[in-house]
């Protein structure tokens, strides 16, 4: 029976590894000082419920709270000595569960060092003695059982102590065994998180960098791809108007003197406002036309056609020019002269020419019809007189009844509808011959796309692009910059008519600010709208 019970009362020990030292080695109290804590091991025995202890467990349960501790305190100082406390004892009793905290300790080190723990199985006895309770024993001694329950199991728990401690801390182990449990899965918790922040770390400049590599090599082969040239659309295709026309002011076939009515209408030109302004040559006066209410009204001359010579009279104005201050310039032509005319005055001042005298002479004029003008040097320039002098002819040092002319500030030169020579010429100031533009260099007149017949005036739009009216042709002409072939965008080729898609001897052509087409039919008494899509 006593056999039985001592193979059911065993203690479950854990221990940290240490020195190689003897268990039951006994140390005074003398040897312990000038050491340091490593270790405490706390041994908690309990009894085992049985048959023959269950009606008395309730009455033992109060006695389970006692305890036997051995509470030593380190006090750290400079002369690294320690002072071991010892609690008042108690004895155990039978049926009690007895818990013994027991200090391990080494000598002095700068660092506690952290051991693995084990378990071990020992019989369960000690040594009930007072004198006794500064030392664990592990041989078997009889006297041990008498103050252990026959029915109670012993644990021992060695718990590791990292730290120096304070007197609460040992004496109250399993609280100090349970926080540093959680203080080492805090610290292993905080390691854990700082080793995969510098992996995630690593793997997000592992990512960057092969990213960057990627990017680099689409890159590169990106720039070693052959570049596509793109088929961008030709201007033709923004420079495209309906075939179809739409008279905006005149009547056609009809001459007449009314304010919407006109007589063999001729130069045009736009005001800075969106104003048409018309040449109204055998109705001797300047209409002004608004474009977006059709209506006109007369700005220089007599409104009701009568021509005249005096300052606010005109006879027979073919040519404008419209200055940026929308100033008015006016190829008096059946007066000999040009004419001046302030934006929004009642009359006209002479600029050049001898008032109803033609003649040869520098300062007269013989049917003048274009007027140019250079911004910068306000100069004034007016065909026949600038250009030629070498008697009417054919060749590059000749003209031959000059028409219209522009002014081309880029290359300070002057292109000359060269109406009697069926050509376009450049003539730079101050050379003493022309280049060719457009159609034939000899003369020649013609109805193919290189060729014309009488051309009378000459524009240009905003791309460079160059515009004739080719009068006895009775079509518009388009030449795309840098090309001598032309493309008919009004009219029909050698077929005047009346309907809206004929042009009967067209002379002058310009462009709102959309660059819809507005042509000067001359012998169908109107001006056409040719709208761009």
């Amino acid at each position: 029976m006593k056999e039985d019970r001592a193979s059911t009362n065993k203690l479950s020990v854990k221990k940290l590894r240490r020195r190689p030292e003897s268990l039951n080695r006994q140390r005074p109290v003398s040897s312990i000082l000038n050491t340091q804590i490593s270790s405490v091991i706390h041994v908690s025995v309990k009894p085992l419920r049985s048959a023959r202890s269950t009606s008395n467990y309730k009455d033992k349960k109060e006695s389970n709270n006692s305890l036997s501790r051995l509470t030593t305190h380190q006090s750290r100082n400079r002369s690294n000595k320690s002072v071991i406390e010892e609690n008042s004892n108690k004895q155990l009793t039978n049926n009690e569960t007895r818990s013994i905290s027991v200090i391990k300790v080494r000598r002095p080190s700068s660092q506690f060092r952290q051991y693995s723990s084990k378990s071990i199985n020992i019989s369960n006895e000690t040594n009930n003695s007072s004198s006794n309770h500064d030392r664990f024993s592990t041989g078997k001694d009889n006297d041990h059982h008498d103050n252990i329950s026959n029915q109670s199991t012993s644990n021992i728990h060695i718990i590791n102590k990292n730290w120096p401690g304070t007197i609460e801390d040992l004496t109250n182990p399993i609280h100090n065994s349970h926080g540093s449990i959680k203080n080492k899965k805090k610290e292993n918790f905080i390691e854990y998180c700082c080793r995969c922040s510098r992996r995630r770390v690593l793997m997000y400049l592992i990512s960057l960098i092969l990213i960057g590599i990627i990017l680099a090599i689409i890159l590169i082969i990106l720039l070693k791809k052959p570049t596509r040239i793109r088929n961008i659309p030709s201007l033709e295709a923004y420079l495209r108007w309906n075939t179809s026309a739409t008279t905006v002011f005149g009547t056609t076939g009809l001459r007449g003197n009314t304010s919407n009515q006109l007589s063999s209408p001729f130069g045009l030109g736009f005001d800075s406002f969106g104003n048409l302004y018309i040449g109204d040559r055998y109705n001797h006066r300047i209409q002004k036309c608004n474009i977006r209410n059709l209506t006109c009204k007369t700005i220089a001359g007599q409104a009701n056609a009568v021509s005249g010579t005096n300052m606010s009279s005109l006879n027979g104005p073919t040519f404008l020019y419209i200055d940026t201050n929308n100033n008015l310039y006016i190829a008096d032509s059946g007066n000999q002269r040009i004419q001046f005319w302030n934006y929004g005055a009642s009359y006209g001042t002479k600029v050049a020419g001898v008032t109803g005298s033609g003649g040869s002479g520098l300062n007269q004029f013989n049917t003048p019809y274009g007027i140019a003008r250079d911004p910068t040097t306000n100069a004034i320039y007016i065909c026949i007189v600038i250009a030629g002098g070498n008697g009417l002819g054919i060749n590059n040092t000749q003209l031959n009844y000059p028409a219209g002319l522009i002014f081309d500030s880029s290359t300070n030169s002057l292109i000359i509808s060269n109406y009697g020579a069926s050509n376009i010429v450049r003539w730079v100031i101050g050379d003493y011959n022309w280049t060719i533009i457009a159609g034939s260099s000899t003369g020649l007149t013609g109805i193919t796309s290189t060729l014309l017949n009488h051309p009378t005036s000459v524009t240009y739009d905003p791309m460079g692009n160059m515009y004739i009216a080719d009068m006895f042709n009775h079509r518009i002409q388009l030449y795309l910059l840098g090309q001598s072939n032309g493309t008919t965008i009004a009219g029909i080729l050698s077929q005047p008519g009346t309907n809206s898609t004929m042009l009967n001897y067209p002379v002058s052509v310009a462009f709102d600010d959309q660059l819809n087409l507005y042509v000067a039919d001359s012998f169908n008494q109107r001006i056409q709208k040719f709208l761009r899509y």
